[in-house]
C-alpha cells in the first residue's frame, strides 16, 4: 500500500513539473527542428571538399550523426563548441571558414534571395579570391546582392566571372539622389579596367569636359599618381609642388595633362596654376564633365577637387601658423604632429585627433599613390558628408 501511495505521489510531481515547465512542448519543438535540418548532399559535401577543406592548413570533414545532428573535424578532432583560441588555424582561416558555412547555410535555404555584406573587407588577398570564387560556385543559382565600398571586390568578380554582375550606387542621404542608381556601362568598364580609364582619358573624357581648369585641377592627384606608376620622376616632381599647401611655385598642369594622355582640342594647350590659385576656385553648383554622359566621373572629380583644396589649405595654414620646418616634416600627417606635439595637452589632442580623423585629410590620396582607384572618393563618401567635413575644417582653420 505504501508503494503505491508514494508510486502516486511520485508520479502526480512529474505531471506537475512536466505541465509547470512546458517540456512536452520544448521537446516537440526539438522533434520538428532535428526533422528539418538539411541534409548535406553530394554537392555540399564537394564544395566543403573543394572550397573550403582545401583553404584550410588542417583537413577538414562533415559528418551527420544517427540524430541529424552536424558534426564537423577538423584534423580528426570535434570542432562544433570551441572557442577561436582552441582552433589551430589563423584568424584569415577562421573568418574564411566562417563565411563559407553561412554561403552554405544561404545555398540550402528556400530565399531566393541572398544579401552579403561586404564580405571581403578583413581578408588578405588570397583569401579574397576565394571568397569571390565561393560567392560565384555557392550561390550561383540564387540572386545575390552584395554591398561593398571594396573596388577590388568588384575587379575580382569581373575577371572570375565576366558580366556576371549589374553595378549600382546605393545612396540613401537625404536630399541627394536615392536608390539604387545603376552605373553606365562605359564608367563600369573604366571602374574594373585601368586600361579602359586611360583610354578614357586619352580619347573620350576631354571631349565632355565642361569646366577645363576645373577638370585639370581635380586631375593633379591621380596624375601624379600614374605619373609615379610609370616611373616619370620629374612630372611626379612637378606636380608635387601642387600637392603641398606650403610650395609656392606655379605648374603647367594642361602640359603634364598633355604628357600622360595626350593633347585634346577641348582642353588649354598651357595652364599653369599655383597652390593659391588652386584655393581661390571652388566646384559648388558646377559640373566638372556632362553629367549625363560621366556622372560617376564628375562626381568623383568634384569630390577630389575638394579633397586637394582641403589638403591645400590645412598644411598651408598650419605650415605658417606654426612655422614649420618642412624640409624636416613634409607629411600632413607629419606637419599635424609637429603643429600639436604635446602629449599632455588636452586641447592640443583634441586638434591633432579632429584633423587626422579627416578622411579627406589623410586617407584619399592612398588610392591615387596605389591602385589608382580613382573612383573610390565617390563610393567611399556622399556629397552631404563630404560638405559637412568641409565645413568642419574651414571653421577650424578660420578660428587659429
Amino acid at each position: 500500500m505504501y508503494k503505491k501511495l508514494y508510486g502516486d505521489l511520485i508520479e502526480n510531481e512529474i505531471i506537475d513539473i512536466v505541465k509547470g515547465n512546458d517540456l512536452i512542448a520544448h521537446y516537440a519543438e526539438y522533434q520538428r527542428v532535428i526533422s528539418e535540418k538539411p541534409n548535406i548532399t553530394d554537392e555540399d559535401y564537394l564544395y566543403i571538399q573543394e572550397i573550403i577543406s582545401n583553404s584550410m592548413s588542417k583537413p577538414l570533414t562533415v559528418e551527420r550523426d544517427e540524430n541529424k545532428r552536424l558534426r564537423i573535424y577538423l584534423s580528426n578532432q570535434e570542432f562544433l563548441g570551441k572557442t577561436r583560441d582552441e582552433l589551430p588555424l589563423s584568424a584569415g582561416e577562421q573568418n574564411f571558414l566562417s563565411l563559407t558555412f553561412e554561403f552554405l547555410r544561404a545555398k540550402n535555404s528556400h530565399c531566393p534571395i541572398v544579401v552579403i555584406d561586404d564580405p571581403v573587407s578583413s581578408f588578405d588577398s588570397i583569401y579574397k579570391n576565394k571568397v569571390v570564387y565561393a560567392i560565384v560556385k555557392m550561390l550561383s543559382h540564387k540572386k545575390r546582392i552584395i554591398l561593398t565600398h571594396n573596388t577590388d571586390l568588384i575587379r575580382l568578380l569581373a575577371s572570375q566571372y565576366r558580366h556576371c554582375f549589374n553595378l549600382y550606387l546605393l545612396n540613401n542621404t537625404e536630399g541627394e539622389l536615392n536608390g539604387f542608381i545603376p552605373l553606365q556601362k562605359h564608367e563600369q568598364d573604366m571602374l574594373i579596367s585601368l586600361e579602359k580609364l586611360l583610354v578614357a582619358f586619352r580619347e573620350i573624357v576631354p571631349s565632355c569636359v565642361i569646366s577645363p581648369e576645373l577638370f585639370l585641377i581635380a586631375m593633379i592627384p591621380f596624375m601624379r599618381g600614374y605619373a609615379n606608376v610609370i616611373c616619370n620622376k620629374p612630372l611626379v616632381d612637378t606636380l608635387t609642388q601642387v600637392m603641398h599647401g606650403y610650395k609656392t611655385e606655379k605648374v603647367d598642369i594642361a602640359e603634364a595633362y598633355s604628357q600622360l594622355f595626350g593633347a585634346h582640342s577641348n582642353l588649354p594647350i598651357s595652364y599653369k596654376v599655383s597652390v593659391t590659385d588652386i584655393l581661390s576656385k571652388t566646384v559648388d553648383g558646377i559640373h566638372l564633365l556632362d553629367p549625363k554622359r560621366f556622372p560617376l566621373l564628375d562626381r568623383t572629380l568634384r569630390h577630389s577637387f575638394i579633397y586637394l583644396f582641403l589638403r591645400l589649405l590645412v598644411e598651408k595654414k598650419l605650415v605658417e601658423k606654426f612655422r614649420i620646418n618642412t624640409a624636416k616634416y613634409s607629411q600632413l600627417g607629419q606637419i599635424i604632429s609637429a603643429a600639436y606635439p604635446d602629449e599632455k595637452d588636452v586641447a592640443q589632442i583634441r586638434n591633432r585627433i579632429r584633423l587626422t580623423s579627416k578622411k579627406t585629410l589623410i586617407n584619399e590620396f592612398n588610392h591615387f599613390e596605389g591602385n589608382l582607384s580613382i573612383f573610390q572618393p565617390a563610393i567611399d563618401i556622399t556629397d552631404q558628408a563630404l560638405g559637412k567635413e568641409r565645413t568642419d575644417l574651414i571653421t577650424f582653420i578660420s578660428t587659429l
